[in-house]
C-alpha cells in the first residue's frame, strides 16, 4: 500500500488538489475497503480549514508511466483508481445503476474539482460518474438538487440515475463519524457544448445571441419552480433580509478600500441596497448558487441543460444548502453575458444589454417561474459586480474595466 508521504505527494499535483496557495501537511485519516480498490481518506491541515481528500487506489500489475501512477510496487504499481475501469464500474453498480450493458469507462481530461468518468453501453457513451475529491460531512448538494429535478420530470437537467455514500471519522460530528457523498452518476449528453464558449463566440462573431438567451432564461425558471415544488421555500422575512445587508454592506467596505472606482459609487450603490431591503423580500428557496454561462450545456436540438449544483466553491458545504433567492441566479447569468460581451469584443456592451433583456423577458414569462423585483434584482447584480471588482483588482487589473462597466450599468438601471 501506498504510505501518507506518497499519496500526498501524488494529490498535491492533481488539478483537483485545492491548496496549491500553501504547503500541504497530509494526513492519513481512514482507510477503507472498495470493490477492486482501497479508499484513502487524506486530510491536508495546512490551509485555513482543514480538507478532507477521497483517493481510491488499485493495485494492477502492469507499470504504466502516466499521470494515474501513484507508486510502483514489487508486484507491479499502485494507480488512482479512477482510471481502472473495474473500479470504476464497481463504483456505479454501487450506486444501484445496471452494468449489464456497460462495455468501457474512461476519465475525462480537464476537469479543475473532481474526477468525471464517461461510460459506454453497447460502444456509445451514456452514463457520467461524478467521482468527488473533497468530501463533506452531509449530502452534496449537487446530488440533492439533481435527484429532485430528476425526480420531478425536469426537462432541464440530465438524468439522475444513483449516488453512493460513505462515513468516516470525525470528531467534530456528533458521535465521532460523518457521512457524506462519494459521488454520483448521471445521463451522459453527447456533444454538447458549454454556454460560455457558445456566447463568447457568438460575441466575438458579432452573432445575435438573444434567442439562445430566451431559451435558457426559460430553462432557469424551470429549474427554480421545480425546485421550489419538490424542495419546498421559506419565508424571506426579517432574518433574511438583515443577513443580506451585512453581505451587501461588508464586501461594498472592502471593495471601497480596495478600489478606488467602486469609492466613487458607492454613495449610489448604498441607495440601491437601501431600496431593495426596503421591499418586501420573496420566498426562499434551493437555487443553484454559482450560475453562469460555463454551468449550462447546449444539447444539439435538444436546448439547455443546467449542471453542476454544488453552490458557491468557497462557501461551507452546510451553507450552500439554505435556501436563498432565486433571483441569485439571475444576477449571476446578467453578470456571465457582461463578461462574455467584453472578453469577446462586443461593441459598447450593446451585445450584453440585448442578452440580458431577452434573459429577463423570458425568465419571468416563463411557466414555474418565481418572478422577478426589479429592485432586489438589480441589487445583487450590483454586489455581483461589487465581488468582481475585488476579485479583478487583485488577480487581473486589466479586467476591472469590466465590473465597473456593471455597476455603471445597474447604476443607471
Amino acid at each position: 500500500m501506498p504510505s501518507a508521504d506518497e499519496l500526498g505527494a501524488w494529490v498535491a499535483q492533481q488539478r483537483w488538489y485545492a491548496g496549491k496557495s500553501h504547503e500541504p501537511r497530509f494526513r492519513l485519516l481512514d482507510t477503507q475497503s472498495a470493490p477492486h480498490a482501497t479508499r484513502y481518506l487524506l486530510m491536508d491541515d495546512a490551509g485555513a480549514r482543514p480538507v478532507l481528500y477521497h483517493v481510491p487506489v488499485s493495485s494492477v500489475p502492469t507499470t504504466p508511466d502516466t499521470p494515474a501512477l501513484i507508486t510502483r510496487t514489487p508486484a507491479g504499481c499502485e494507480i488512482d483508481a479512477a482510471q481502472h475501469p473495474p473500479f470504476a464500474i464497481a463504483a456505479l453498480e454501487a450506486m444501484g445503476v445496471d452494468v449489464s450493458r456497460v462495455t468501457g469507462s474512461r476519465v475525462l481530461t480537464g476537469e479543475q474539482s473532481n474526477t468525471s468518468i464517461v461510460f459506454d453501453e453497447d460502444g456509445q457513451p451514456t452514463i457520467i460518474l461524478k467521482l468527488f475529491r473533497t468530501l463533506h460531512d452531509g449530502e452534496n448538494p449537487d446530488v440533492t438538487v439533481q435527484r429532485a429535478l430528476s425526480a420531478a420530470g425536469s426537462p432541464f437537467v440530465p438524468k439522475f440515475f444513483g449516488s453512493v455514500d460513505a462515513e468516516w471519522p470525525d470528531s467534530g460530528e456528533e458521535g465521532g463519524v460523518a457521512r457524506g457523498t462519494l459521488g454520483f452518476a448521471q445521463e451522459f449528453l453527447p456533444g454538447v457544448r458549454d454556454g460560455w464558449a457558445i456566447a463568447l463566440e457568438a460575441a466575438r462573431e458579432g452573432r445575435d445571441f438573444t434567442d439562445a438567451a430566451r431559451d435558457l432564461g426559460v430553462a432557469v425558471a424551470g429549474v427554480h419552480g421545480a425546485l421550489g415544488q419538490a424542495l419546498g421555500t421559506a419565508d424571506g422575512g426579517p432574518e433574511a433580509v438583515a443577513a443580506a445587508e451585512v453581505t451587501w454592506r461588508r464586501r461594498l467596505m472592502l471593495a471601497v478600500a480596495e478600489v478606488p472606482a467602486v469609492a466613487d459609487r458607492a454613495a449610489a450603490i448604498e441607495t440601491v441596497y437601501k431600496a431593495a431591503l426596503a421591499r418586501p423580500w420573496p420566498r426562499l428557496q434551493r437555487i443553484h448558487g454559482d450560475l453562469h454561462l460555463g454551468q449550462v450545456l447546449a444539447v444539439p436540438g435538444a436546448g439547455w441543460r443546467i449542471v453542476d449544483f454544488e453552490g458557491e466553491p468557497l462557501r461551507p458545504m452546510h451553507e450552500r444548502a439554505v435556501p436563498d433567492l432565486p433571483v441569485r441566479d439571475v444576477a449571476g447569468m446578467l453578470r456571465s453575458f457582461d463578461y462574455a460581451g467584453a472578453v469577446g469584443g462586443a461593441p459598447e456592451g450593446v451585445w450584453a444589454a440585448a442578452c440580458r433583456a431577452a434573459f429577463v423577458e423570458a425568465y419571468d414569462g416563463a411557466d414555474g417561474s418565481v418572478g422577478l423585483d426589479p429592485v432586489i434584482l438589480r441589487a445583487l447584480v450590483l454586489d455581483k459586480a461589487v465581488y468582481e471588482s475585488i476579485y479583478e483588482a487583485r488577480n487581473r487589473p486589466t479586467w476591472l474595466p469590466v465590473p465597473l462597466a456593471g455597476i455603471d450599468a445597474a447604476l443607471a438601471g
